[in-house]
């Protein structure tokens, strides 16, 4: 693995990297990146056993591709912490848990379970895999559904559907570019907050999880005027910050759950979504303030206010002002 010491506002990506015949030695490094296992393997032939390994890590988000060639794997798997979830690009695999078998091949997406060992039989793969933090997906469940941190449960392996399975693949494909693919030593630390939500975001809508029926749970009640000006100030200052639901909610002395509600009935947008808005007016006074030849593009400016897609940066911009940021860029 590699690391390195990043510059203020940025975090540094650590990556791994292992061409090998030796797929102990692979194992061994899956194990220290996702789930705890203990591997055996079967191969006809061993000079066609192959293996393989691309992985970056920021903040608490890890992607990765793992190529298996030339042999059967099997192993007994841990319960996996934090959520894993894997999009398989080749080959077949059973993954088992007491509860129940998944079947998967080139195209499935799946979780590792969360909470209960399991067994995996895999042949021939080649699969994305992704990490995100447990603190991540519990963070957005209680927001948006008042679930208690620590009550966040995945209850199965397959997606809800077809759709939010293909959907989860090109979130995590599009992750791996950001983070694997780009090669880069570090990453904006908006940027990793921004994937780290959307990729957690991903989870909770795409698996399984007690979340998605957590809909009975009791609202927060009244929120004062004045506690949700207090929140949206403390947004307003630190807009250039990778802030997080809990502190907003801190400063203004509310609940995740009130937090939202609050947001909703003053603002008519969620907390994110008003950070997000700030985001893109000052996004728009960066581009307005450009001189020719500075140096000024609109991919840089997006990234700089966490927006790793420049198609994501935008569709937004055009909602929020009505035209495209090139054209703010060349008509300040």
């Amino acid at each position: 693995m590699t690391g390195i010491r990043a510059r203020p506002g940025m975090v540094p990506v650590d990556r791994a990297e292992l061409v090998t015949r030796d797929i102990d030695l692979l194992a061994d490094l899956i194990g220290e990146l996702y789930v705890e296992h203990t591997p055996s393997f079967s191969c006809p032939d061993p000079n066609l056993v192959h293996g393989g390994l691309r992985s970056a890590t920021a903040g608490g988000l890890n992607v990765s591709l793992t190529r298996y060639g030339g042999l059967a794997y099997s192993a007994k798997v841990s319960p996996t912490s934090p959520p894993v979830a894997c999009v398989y690009l080749r080959g077949s695999g059973v993954i088992a848990t007491a509860r129940e078998e998944l079947r998967v091949t080139g195209g499935d997406v799946f979780m590792m379970p969360a909470h209960l060992s399991s067994t995996a039989e895999i042949d021939d793969a080649d699969a994305i895999a992704m990490r995100v933090p447990w603190a991540a997906a519990d963070a957005l469940a209680e927001a948006s559904t008042g679930l208690p941190a620590g009550d966040l449960r995945f209850e199965a392996m397959a997606p809800v559907s077809a759709d939010a399975g293909q959907l989860f693949a090109i979130m995590a494909e599009f992750i791996y570019g950001e983070l694997v693919n780009s090669e880069a030593t570090e990453i904006s630390a908006l940027l990793v907050q921004e994937m780290t939500r959307m990729a957690a975001a991903a989870f909770l809508e795409t698996f399984p999880n007690t979340a998605m029926t957590a809909g009975y749970l009791p609202g927060s009640g009244w929120v004062p005027p004045a506690s949700a000006r207090q929140a949206a100030g403390f947004i307003d200052a630190y807009v250039d910050q990778p802030i997080t639901l809990d502190q907003i909610a801190a400063v203004a002395g509310l609940t995740g759950q009130a937090l939202e509600h609050a947001f909703r009935r003053h603002y008519d947008t969620t907390p994110i979504g008003y950070l997000h808005r700030v985001r893109l007016e000052r996004a728009r006074a960066h581009l307005q303030a450009a001189e020719p030849g500075d140096g000024t593009t609109v991919a840089g400016v997006a990234r700089q206010w966490g927006w790793a897609s420049q198609a994501y940066f935008a569709a937004a911009y055009l909602q929020r002002f009505g035209v495209l940021p090139i054209h703010t860029l060349h008509t300040r």
